[in-house]
């Protein structure tokens, strides 16, 4: 399987995509979270490179892209989706599938219900809804803005990672340490501290309280799973109730023992989503 890294020139940034199996014609989009990045999807990714071109972009400001000029107009969603469609044009993929963890789910919703319907084949909605709580909100702003961790050693780091990212589902010390280690930068000062720009919560500014995207979702037409982390404090019951009478058809899989977002890293995630797709 060949896996490879492209810079692309998108809305004048430079916007690092992660591809795999890069000469499949059929095409799906994995974009992940707020405050991560594209090594997310690896463990999956590997698994739909059998029948997919699978790719993985860096949003802007995460991972190897480039940082914002103005937080305040590019970190929104506005700007995400039509990043979403750049990427999707650069690699002439007028037809995808999509799976996205939170963030990563309303750029999806977004596409499919308004920005361009006929772009997302199946949808896959990683722990996210139309609307999020405030309190989800303000816990997700709480660590996501304003001056980040600092430490000394990697282990210091990695226990504060391992803490921070314990609702996603257990890992191996060895998955630990390679999602740790793709989600840290060195400072100048010497000490470690996560990788994103601490800017990015503009995009919580603009759309809280409260996120309100019910009618968008009612316009979204092609099929759609939604995951939901039991535990999750972004995708309560209610919210899974109210999508469900909204879109009876979406098929729902709750992943027992986990909060916001499921890792899709385990076989109980990926096998649901890999058969859904399929």
């Amino acid at each position: 399987m060949q896996i490879i890294s492209k810079f692309l020139k998108i809305n004048a940034q430079s916007i690092h995509v992660k591809i795999y199996n890069p000469d499949h014609k059929r095409t799906i989009v994995c974009w992940h979270g707020l405050a991560r990045n594209h090594s997310d999807f690896h463990t999956i990714a590997s698994r739909l490179a059998s029948r997919y071109r699978v790719i993985c972009p860096d949003t802007l400001g995460r991972g190897f892209s480039q940082w914002a000029k103005d937080p305040i107009k590019e970190y929104t969603y506005p700007n995400y989706v039509n990043m979403a469609l750049g990427i999707c044009d650069h690699f002439h993929a007028q037809n995808v599938d999509w799976i996205g963890t939170s963030m990563g789910g309303i750029i999806g919703m977004l596409i499919a219900g308004s920005a361009d319907p006929g772009r997302i084949r199946r949808l896959v909605i990683n722990d996210v809804g139309p609307e999020i709580p405030k309190e989800a909100l303000d816990r997700i702003i709480s660590y996501t803005s304003g001056p980040q961790p600092e430490f000394e050693t990697y282990p210091e780091f990695e226990a504060y990672f391992r803490e921070l990212y314990a609702p996603m589902g257990t890992r191996t010390a060895d998955e630990w340490f390679n999602m740790a280690s793709q989600s840290l930068r060195r400072k100048d000062n010497g000490n470690l501290t996560i990788h994103f720009d601490t800017r990015i919560v503009q995009i919580s500014d603009d759309t809280a309280p409260p996120v309100n995207l019910w009618d968008v979702f009612k316009q979204v037409t092609c099929p759609v799973m939604l995951l939901h982390g039991k535990n999750s404090d972004i995708l309560l019951d209610g919210i899974v109730r109210q999508m469900q009478q909204i879109n009876s058809e979406m098929e729902l899989v709750t992943i027992p023992e986990c909060g916001h977002a499921p890792g899709l890293h385990r076989d109980h995630h990926m096998e649901p989503v890999l058969d859904f797709l399929s």
